[in-house]
Parts: structure tokens; C-alpha cells; sequence
């Protein structure tokens, strides 16, 4: 498994309680007992699916995967759907942190085709300056 998230992000976005962001380690942790528990059943699980099964049992009680880093050249925001009824999205998107598809430093709100956000809101995590998002 690759880490599809930054260890070193540590800014995390506003959520209601009881909803939460596990930290990597947790992440990983639980990762760790899916693919064990579907070895003990001989089955072998890509990596991708198994992060999708994790992510999706996991965001439908609430707990959300850690912040992936973001993508290069390209606004580093992110937004994480975390209320399907009163957000209006598709139910597969809760939980799959969505990336602002604008240029870096652009001002204004957060757009990647599928949501529309402003810094300040639940879910959101804001774009770090060019420098401290590389090292």
C-alpha cells in the first residue's frame, strides 16, 4: 500500500462532532485489518480497493481518511463531503476529499467541477502557500 496522504499535513478541517479526520497511523491501521481479515478469507484485495472499502465503511459511521497531500500545480484547497443530506451530493463522494481545480494562489472560492467551497467552511481546509506545500 502506498501512503496516499501527506504525514506532515497536520491542518485539518472543521467538522460537527461527532465526525472526525483519523490521523495516518489510524488510517493505516485500519487499512491493516481489512486486507488482514480478507487474507483469512484467501482473498486478495488491490490496494485500491481495499483503500475504497476502508474510506467507505469507515465515512459511513462518520470517521473520514486523513487529507491526501495535494496534487502539484494547482490550488492546494481541499474539501471533504461529509454530509450527503444537507450538502446535496451523491452518496459515493462522502468521504473522498475533492482538490480545487483553480490556479495556485487564486482568490475567491474553491471549484473543481463537482463542489463549490470558501475556506471557512465545515470540510474545508485551506491552500498552504507554495513554499510550505513543497518541500
Amino acid at each position: 500500500m502506498t501512503q496516499p496522504t501527506d504525514p506532515a499535513r497536520t491542518d485539518l478541517p472543521q467538522l460537527p462532532p461527532p465526525l472526525r479526520v483519523l490521523t495516518w497511523p489510524q488510517y493505516e491501521a485500519a487499512y491493516a485489518r481489512l486486507t488482514a481479515a480478507a487474507h483469512r478469507y484467501r482473498l486478495q484485495l488491490p490496494g485500491a480497493a481495499a483503500a475504497e472499502m476502508v474510506t467507505d465503511a469507515l465515512s459511513a459511521a462518520g470517521v473520514f481518511p486523513p487529507a491526501p497531500a495535494p496534487e502539484p500545480d494547482t490550488c492546494g484547497a481541499l474539501y471533504l463531503p461529509h454530509d450527503p443530506q444537507s450538502q446535496g451530493f451523491e452518496p459515493e463522494l462522502l468521504g473522498e476529499w475533492q482538490q480545487c481545480a483553480g490556479e495556485p494562489g487564486h482568490g475567491g472560492r474553491h471549484d473543481n467541477g463537482e463542489f463549490i467551497w470558501d475556506d471557512g467552511m465545515p470540510g474545508a481546509v485551506p491552500a498552504r502557500a507554495q513554499a510550505e506545500a513543497r518541500p
